[in-house]
């Protein structure tokens, strides 16, 4: 199904042509029939000749209603562009179109509404300025129907029209991610909330689970509609009226986003690429409070110029856009901007990026990725997002865009084939981003050795802590450099493989002289606190011991050498053997140590899975 906007100056016939076209009168708000004017979005839907669906989204052409036109025509297929003969082009007419031409709409007929009310040479000047105000836009190949919606004439032409234009488009994309901006939302007796907008990206079905954004509320579709139809399934494309259950309508508002959970996000840092319409008065030099409209949302946001002092009307540049409130993009979606007064549009452009963080990261590697970004294509978007964060996994890449996972994974095995990126593991990288990850973990542990020479190493938690990486992606780059024998892992420590953990001068006499402390009693040791209070520095010599296997830490401190404790675990084994279980008394004697070691000792073999406690008495355990 396709969705047609209707788009136009004000009073110059748009809701009458919708009425003419489908018998459904599209303004439903009293204050709108009071004035004649549409002010709000209205809907109706027309069945053609062929037996197609056509649904109608009624802008208002006012320029107070502006926001209202956006966020009707941020989600149609095609339009019909209204000029009144009477009136010819106006300001709106020219507004209207600057925000299709940045909306991109591709598909458009020009209809000339009232030809009833005027002679035909005025008619005649009508259709060649209006020829002269479309060129070198969209509408300028465009169809232009004459029309009198009140007498009749034209309209049937207009649906063959209609019919045709539809012909020449693609059906709307099925990216398997669905998405719905709502832009109305109602109760309804006996059914709760219902909301309405325009599907896009994929399907949804009754009883399936949705989330809204920014609220992050959860609910499930209870009936879906279309055009006063039940529908089991809505397609891309359809105007839908879906009813969620839990929902109370004032937990909602014009402009959340309904998508299926864990597939988008909300976020208050945006990037485009705007371009300032030629025709304006004004320039973007310094941070300026904009209104940025997305889908049928509206928020206040700063607009800052990243890469030039001052953007001249007619002219791109690349924006960070700062919001009041969160906004929920996907890569490509057009970003209108206004000034909020006096009220104008001033441009717009295609989403490039955007943070959940608020903080803007690199301007220079920022500026070169959005102008890498600004053609969107897939494989400039998979490959600068690879730069971005690293390592990805194929099913988290471009989750936020228009592009399925079947286009996706497609693309990613053109760029492994032209061995433009690289696969890690069950990752997918960037190779300079490899380059760049392996420089930075050698030096992390060739500076770490160098400070602290008497250290095995690193843990991979702590490495991947100053790094700044993902300790899984660590993993994958340590299995790496292991493999090319550059790096070593001993007792959980990464180190350089040519690193030898080792204590220099004073501290090496200090270490022969805490080993000698073992000598005269080696099942009564002393204690880690017992030790450093003769001497400060013994602390950094037993963490070096413990470090490389020399020395074993248990209970309140205890140090034993694991030479002994190897040669403890073989007197309490053969010790069982003989008795079939020993307790705390039968260890002390064997060991003649006292209570105060028995227990941290059988408590170690414990934990060593060599005995096992039954009652006060140890066996072994049979593993």
């Amino acid at each position: 199904m396709f969705v047609i906007g209707t788009a136009g100056h004000v009073d110059h016939g748009k809701s009458s042509l919708v009425r003419a076209l489908t018998g459904i009168d599209p303004d439903r708000l009293p204050e709108e029939k009071q004035r004649e004017m549409t002010i709000d979005l209205g809907f109706a839907w027309l069945t053609l000749d062929n037996g197609q669906e056509v649904g109608i989204v009624d802008v208002p052409g006012h320029e107070r209603f502006i926001k209202n036109m956006i966020a009707g025509a941020g989600a149609v297929n095609a339009v019909l562009f209204v000029v009144a003969a009477d009136d010819g082009w106006m300001p709106q007419s020219q507004e209207h179109l600057d925000i299709l031409e940045l909306l991109q709409i591709k598909h458009s007929i020009i209809v000339l509404t009232k030809i009833d009310l005027v002679q035909r040479d005025w008619l005649n000047l009508v259709r060649q300025d209006i020829r002269r105000k479309v060129k070198n836009t969209f509408l300028e190949s465009s169809q232009l129907i004459e029309i009198s919606a009140t007498q009749g004439i034209g309209i049937e032409e207009l649906k063959q029209e209609i019919s045709a234009m539809l012909g020449r488009m693609a059906l709307p994309k099925d990216a398997g991610k669905p998405r719905l901006f709502i832009d109305r939302i109602f109760t309804m007796a006996g059914r709760g909330t219902v909301v309405t907008g325009t599907l896009t990206d994929g399907k949804l079905q009754t009883n399936q689970e949705v989330e809204i954004l920014p609220q992050q509320l959860k609910s499930r579709i209870r009936e879906i509609q279309t055009h006063k139809k039940s529908l089991n399934q809505a397609r891309p494309g359809n105007r839908v009226a879906l009813n969620l259950s839990g929902l109370e309508k004032q937990a909602l508002q014009r402009g959340d986003v309904i998508v299926t959970p864990n597939q988008d996000q909300a976020v208050s840092l945006l990037y485009i690429d705007l371009r300032l319409l030629p025709q304006i008065q004004w320039s973007l030099k310094r941070p300026v409070l904009l209104q940025v409209m997305l889908g049928s949302a509206e928020v206040l946001g700063a607009a800052i110029l990243l890469d030039r002092k001052e953007l001249l009307p007619g002219e791109n540049g690349l924006v960070e856009l700062r919001l009041k409130e969160p906004l929920v993009p996907r890569l490509g979606d057009r970003v209108i901007l206004r000034l909020p007064g006096p009220q104008m549009t001033i441009g717009g452009g295609p989403m490039l990026d955007w943070s959940a963080s608020t903080k803007t990261p690199d301007r220079d590697f920022l500026i070169q990725l959005l102008q890498n970004r600004r053609n969107l294509q897939l494989p400039d978007l998979i490959i600068t997002e690879l730069e971005k964060h690293g390592f990805i996994k194929p099913s988290d890449l471009l989750k936020s865009s228009h592009f399925s996972k079947a286009e996706i994974q497609l693309e990613v095995e053109k760029l492994l084939t032209a061995q433009k990126i690289q696969r890690q593991g069950e990752f997918v990288c960037h190779s300079l981003t490899v380059n760049r990850l392996k420089e930075g973990l050698l030096k992390q542990l060739e500076d770490f050795h160098r400070e602290f020479p008497y250290n095995p190493g690193l843990k991979v938690q702590e490495l991947a802590s100053r790094l700044k990486t993902d300790p899984g992606v660590l993993q994958i780059m340590v299995e790496v450099l292991e493999r090319e024998k550059l790096i070593a892992e001993k007792q959980g420590y990464l180190a350089l493989s040519s690193h030898q953990p080792r204590l220099t001068g004073a501290l090496q006499k200090k270490l022969e002289t805490v080993l000698r402390t073992w000598d005269s009693s080696p099942f009564s040791p002393p204690s880690r606190k017992e030790l450093v209070i003769q001497d400060s520095d013994y602390d950094l010599v037993i963490t070096y011991l413990i470090q490389n296997g020399e020395l074993l830490e248990l209970r309140d401190g205890l140090l034993f050498r694991t030479a002994d404790l190897k040669a403890v675990e073989v007197k309490v084994r053969d010790l069982i053997l003989q008795k079939g279980q020993v307790s705390v008394s039968d260890v002390r004697e064997t060991l003649a140590t006292s209570r105060k070691y028995a227990v941290p000792i059988l408590e170690k073999l414990d934990q060593l899975g060599i005995t096992k406690r039954k009652g006060d008495y140890r066996v072994l355990n049979e593993r």
